[in-house]
């Protein structure tokens, strides 16, 4: 690929995760390659590879647009999501390292540092948690030694910013919650105990998921 290609790709791709486009956004591959500076051939190779990823939709005779999730379809993540990680991580509970450990607990306490930070206003709070939150579930996928699981994993993870605060704003109390949480489960993974890591995982990703989509799930999450 080249260097062009490679430039029009990574920035769209951040561009959308980090909410620079709304759901629903029509894509124009003329301003996107004046706005990343790149050729428009590149951008439509970028635009095709996104489509791939689930990020964006091409419509015959209309053009590209941002993906937009139904309740039901973020609900179906969080449940794949449920599974997948908790497997990864009973398997991180077996390969992990002490470095790994390390690397978690260190995202961990960012996010205390983050709270400890009254005057955050709630859309940078929301921004750093979920940087932070994506970095911490990332090191754990890392750590299962699984490059598969990785590979189906990490889409699901990186959700666009904009779908996760529409579907799934936690609020202040709810990010507390969700990093004792994430203490609870970096201290199963050094107790080097895998059912109780995929456990506290799932949990911790289940109970993420906004109280309306819980009433409307699809189907019971088999937890184990």
């Amino acid at each position: 690929m080249t260097s062009a290609r490679s430039l029009a790709y990574d920035t769209v791709r951040q561009l959308i995760l980090d909410g620079g486009f709304q759901p629903g956004e029509r894509m124009l591959e003329e301003e996107l390659a004046q706005r990343v500076g790149v050729s428009r051939t590149s951008i439509r190779d970028c635009l095709r590879r996104l489509a791939g990823e689930g990020l964006v939709r091409t419509e015959a005779n209309r053009g590209t647009f941002v993906i937009e999730f139904s309740n039901a379809e973020v609900d179906e993540i969080f449940q794949l999501r449920a599974v997948l990680e908790g497997h990864a991580t009973a398997l991180a509970a077996v390969h992990g390292t002490p470095e790994d450990w390390d690397a978690l607990s260190e995202v961990a306490a960012e996010i205390d540092r983050q709270l400890a930070q009254p005057e955050t206003d709630d859309a940078l709070r929301f921004a750093r948690f979920q940087q932070s939150n994506t970095r911490f579930h990332d090191i754990i996928l890392r750590a299962s030694g699984s490059p598969r699981l990785q590979t189906l994993t990490r889409s699901l993870i990186e959700l666009p910013l904009v779908t996760i605060k529409q579907h799934a704003w936690p609020g202040e109390v709810r990010i507390r919650r969700s990093n004792e949480q994430h203490w609870e489960i970096i201290e199963a993974l050094k107790a080097k105990d895998p059912l109780l890591a995929r456990l506290r995982v799932q949990s911790h990703i289940i109970t993420a998921r906004p109280k309306a989509m819980v009433a409307q799930t699809l189907m019971p999450l088999a937890l184990l």
